[in-house]
């Protein structure tokens, strides 16, 4: 099944500026979504970001729901995450 995957953060939990102690960046962060979604078995479709607004979107395709939260885990507590079922509308 496919998901639209809406994700929002302030300016104050963006991950691009939340780092380790040592200067190095926050296990947290996730650089490469499609990587991400490898790694946790979710097949990425497309993403993108509008980064003025720091909203980040995702289309994932996945059978297993708690796949999603995985993939999600990096930014539970720091942003507000919208998971949507698409369906073909035909």
């Amino acid at each position: 099944m496919e998901f639209h995957i809406s994700c929002h953060h302030t300016p104050n939990n963006c991950g691009v500026h939340r780092h380790e102690p040592d200067g190095t960046r926050s296990p947290n962060a996730v650089p490469n979504w499609a990587e991400h979604c490898k790694e946790v078995g979710v097949t990425y479709i497309k993403g993108g970001v509008n980064a003025p607004q720091h909203n980040h979107f995702l289309f994932v395709e996945t059978d297993d729901m708690a796949k999603l939260r995985n993939l999600m885990q990096p930014y539970q507590g720091y942003w507000d995450v919208i998971i949507t079922p698409v369906m073909d509308l035909k």
